[in-house]
């Protein structure tokens, strides 16, 4: 059992290094295609839903539009990020994803709207 935890938090590891690395800059998933590929191989693991409408609860309570939260999340640098919204960066990232894997199934039309403009 101890090996499967192992495999487990490295293979997590792993992924949060990959976020780190194409997000680290401003404007570093610009292109539509990428982001359509990660939601997509889902290589980003979707966060619970009930922890995702939580989050927009949350949102709704600040008068916060969440398409915006998620747009500045795959645009802005980490540290811009935090430092705007006060919120985990990593965090927000795994429920953009959520929402983009939602909205693809829900919404095509509206899926590719959003990231077409990122």
């Amino acid at each position: 059992m101890h090996d499967i935890i192992d495999f487990i938090s490295i293979k997590q590891k792993k992924n949060n290094e990959k976020l780190h690395r194409m997000f680290r800059k401003a404007n570093s998933l610009q292109d539509a295609k990428e982001i359509d590929k990660l939601v997509t191989d889902k290589t980003l693991v979707l966060q619970d839903h009930k922890l995702f409408l939580a989050f927009l609860k949350y949102l709704e309570g600040k008068d916060m539009n969440p398409e915006t939260v998620f747009k500045d999340v795959l645009q802005l640098p980490k540290h811009q990020f935090e430092e705007r919204y006060r919120m985990n960066w990593q965090s927000v990232v795994q429920l953009c994803f959520t929402f983009l894997a939602i909205l693809k199934e829900n919404n095509p039309e509206q899926y590719i709207d959003f990231i077409q403009s990122n």
